[in-house]
């Protein structure tokens, strides 16, 4: 079942705290499912991290398993006690146990997972982080499933059934599909709803089949999926046409897709955005300043641009570029709420980038949500065509998105046309393909900082290219399918494994050493 690509869900956010949106965001969202799987108290949980993925050398740098715990605890993305969630949980009685074997896995992001009650429940799982918070659920009791997190799901494991699709589809209350597997003499019946079944139609499930174990749970992402939405346009050139047609901009073509992909009115929309840019208003103002974390490699930065400013080249808005991004990255290792815009840790380029240039342009607040809601489009169809997760194709999937996402959004902000708006976005692109991912220590700090500097600056850049009519030459849809094919041609030491690059220099395993990341994890 095709769930499109959404704003809200995929590009701009999670609103969250912690390190990485792969890693800490989406763990937290796994977590929130599996608690949700079991009627009992979680009094164990294994999670297996195979070597050759992404995950066994970041796990705890980047939080995944205290996400994952806290997540199992109730606790939101944005939770303060997210640091404390393991040591929580350990003195409510739940075993942890974090283990690295090899297994067969497809993606780098892999997490396999048992969690056990004390009703005596007993759930096998498999789930993925596929880039940007969002997750997917692939396996359940050895059972193949597809759970998003966008839908209310309901799962029935039992004896086999005679029933058709229409039969559900007559039965239950905004049915939107239906699953029926058989495996080693079971069933498994597979709803996702857009609301929670009532409990009359729960007990006509019930007489359709004997039921062994029944899992139900709400979904995690703040947009709710639809059945199968016939979208407006699939790619930028349909929207550029649409948009034509009725001398619309990129922000008008946002606001009309997020409102058609989750049911939500244009209004509601802009709220979102509008919420959101506060969120990032306010971080930069947390981040100039001054943070502290006891666990961080650097310490804060944003605040020397300010203290140094007659040594430096320029006018103010390069330099309030860098500060504002400092002040962003800063708030996110200081484990302080922040958007990842597509990810955290590219959450720095796109919010840095616009404020900075809407405040030098002296460009009014809807001007800066339009530009937001711009950039988001842009994401959209990053995330339907290629990925946002480094461990897949490297820093380009996140630094480099959000450097192609803030240059259309710059170009909203300064009143271009959508054709220019998605020139630009292409033009920033394509500066950045091949883009490698090696963290030190596999924190998202050095040289994450600086990677999210350039990418402001490139924006900066390839938006006053397009506005000055510069040729795009590469029209964004195929950019970004190159954009796509290029990341995962990098070698997959260079995609957030820690096992390359900067990474691996003397003084890079030195820091890590030092932070206490094993030497042989990074």
């Amino acid at each position: 079942m095709k769930e499109h690509a959404s704003i809200f869900n995929d590009v701009l956010g999670p609103v969250m705290i912690g390190p990485s949106s792969s890693h800490t965001a989406a763990s937290v969202r796994i977590g929130r499912a599996l608690r949700q799987m079991v009627a009992g108290k979680i009094t164990y949980f294994q999670a297996d991290f195979d070597p050759a993925g992404s995950l066994a050398a970041s796990y705890i740098t980047q939080c995944s398993d205290i996400g994952l715990v806290g997540g199992l605890l109730g606790m939101e993305p944005t939770d303060s006690r997210l640091t404390n969630a393991i040591e929580i949980a350990e003195d409510g009685g739940m075993e942890i146990i974090f283990r690295i074997i090899p297994y067969e896995n497809e993606h780098p992001n892999t997490y396999k997972m048992t969690i056990k009650t004390d009703l005596g429940e007993e759930l096998a799982v498999v789930a993925l982080s596929v880039g940007g918070g969002m997750i997917e659920i692939t396996e359940i009791n050895h059972f193949a499933v597809e759970v998003t997190g966008g839908f209310y799901e309901m799962l029935l494991f039992g004896e086999a059934l005679n029933l058709t699709e229409a039969d559900f589809a007559e039965k239950i209350s905004k049915f939107c599909s239906v699953v029926i597997k058989e495996q080693s003499g079971k069933t498994l019946l597979h709803l996702k709803t857009q609301q929670i079944i009532p409990e009359n139609e729960i007990a006509w499930l019930n007489q359709q089949m004997t039921v062994d174990r029944f899992i139900a749970f709400d979904p995690v992402l703040p947009i709710m999926s639809q059945k199968e939405p016939k979208m407006l346009f699939s790619t930028a050139e349909e929207m550029i046409a649409l948009a034509k047609k009725e001398d619309l901009d990129l922000a008008d073509m946002a606001l009309r897709y997020e409102s058609h992909r989750g049911s939500i009115s244009e209004e509601e929309v802009y709220q979102k955005a509008e919420a959101i840019l506060e969120i990032m208003s306010n971080g930069i103002k947390v981040g100039l300043a001054g943070t502290s974390y006891e666990d961080r490699m650097l310490g804060s930065q944003a605040p020397k641009i300010r203290a140094n400013r007659d040594k430096l080249i320029g006018d103010d808005l390069p330099a309030k570029i860098i500060e504002n991004i400092s002040a962003l990255m800063e708030v996110k290792s200081s484990m302080q709420v922040f958007v990842a815009a597509p990810t955290a840790g590219s959450c720095g380029a796109l919010p840095g980038t616009l404020i900075a240039v809407g405040d030098y342009q002296k460009k009014s607040h809807d001007d800066l949500v339009r530009g937001l809601l711009a950039a988001g489009m842009i994401g959209v169809f990053i995330a339907e065509y290629a990925t946002f997760a480094a461990e897949v194709a490297g820093c380009q999937a996140e630094c480099g998105a959000g450097s192609g996402m803030t240059a259309g959004a710059l170009v909203q902000l300064m009143g271009g046309t959508i054709e220019e708006a998605v020139d630009a976005a292409s033009m920033a692109l394509q500066n950045v393909f091949g883009m490698v991912c090696d963290p030190i220590g596999v924190r998202v700090e050095v040289p994450c900082l600086g990677k999210n500097m350039m990418c402001g600056m490139n924006a900066l850049g390839a938006a006053n290219m397009s506005l000055a009519g510069y040729a795009v030459v590469i029209p964004l849809d195929e950019t970004i399918d190159s954009f796509n094919k290029v990341g995962r041609m990098i070698p997959p030491e260079l995609r957030c494994t820690g096992h390359a690059g900067l990474a691996q220099t003397k003084s890079g395993l030195a820091i890590a050493e030092h932070l206490g990341c094993p030497l042989d994890c990074c």
